[in-house]
């Protein structure tokens, strides 16, 4: 008895340690899974033109300020001869949370008409991403033309069209060639307010 008790002791050792260490690997994966960065859509590519009174705003500094959850960032380009002006892509790298966080972009023609809100033609803000179709879409061709209102407006979900309440609004002073697939019009929406209405009192 006295022989097994050593052996029987070293197996149930060995036993436990394995048991400790599968446990150990993956509480630590999980624990780093959290750590580990993701990237994020801070903006898409952005090809815009911008007029005055239907005239090309020429040599004139466009900014984009982009915001996630306290850390905000600002690049610059000019507007052409023709009122042209592009942005690339911006990415960034983030932590996985356990919380929303909250993400924008905007854009500003600087100083018109005076340095304010009224410099404002675009702002998007969302939870957490901005990494949709449909924005894609519009930010690939827009016209901002600085006398209009401001407007709100709201994106498809082009991910899954079923899904229609996921998108955010935005607002702007801008047309968009690609506002067909990527906008709901106000015909749409009305249907949509509808059809939500009809299945509420259906419930």
């Amino acid at each position: 008895m006295l022989g097994w008790q050593p052996i029987g002791y070293k197996a149930m050792a060995v036993s436990l340690g394995l048991i400790l260490s599968v446990l150990t690997t993956n509480v630590e994966a999980g624990v780093f899974d959290w750590l580990k960065r993701t990237e994020i859509k801070w903006s898409p590519e952005i090809h815009g033109v911008v007029t005055l009174q239907g005239k090309p705003v020429v040599n004139r500094e466009i900014k984009r300020r982009s915001y996630y959850e306290g850390e905000e960032r600002y690049d610059s380009t000019t507007t052409d001869d023709n009122g042209h002006f592009h942005f690339p892509q911006k990415t960034k790298k983030v932590r996985r949370v356990l919380f929303d966080v909250s993400v924008s972009m905007e854009l500003y023609v600087s100083d018109y008409p005076r340095k304010d809100e009224k410099d404002l033609v675009f702002r998007i803000a969302n939870l957490n991403h901005l990494n949709y179709k449909s924005l894609d879409l519009i930010l690939s061709d827009l016209q901002c033309e600085l006398a209009t209102a401001s407007k709100t407006e709201q994106l498809k979900y082009l991910e899954n069209p079923e899904l229609s309440d996921i998108a955010p609004t935005f607002t702007s002073k801008c047309q968009f060639t690609h506002s067909d697939k990527a906008i709901f019009s106000d015909d749409e929406l009305q249907r949509l307010i509808e059809e939500d209405a009809k299945n509420i009192e259906s419930l």
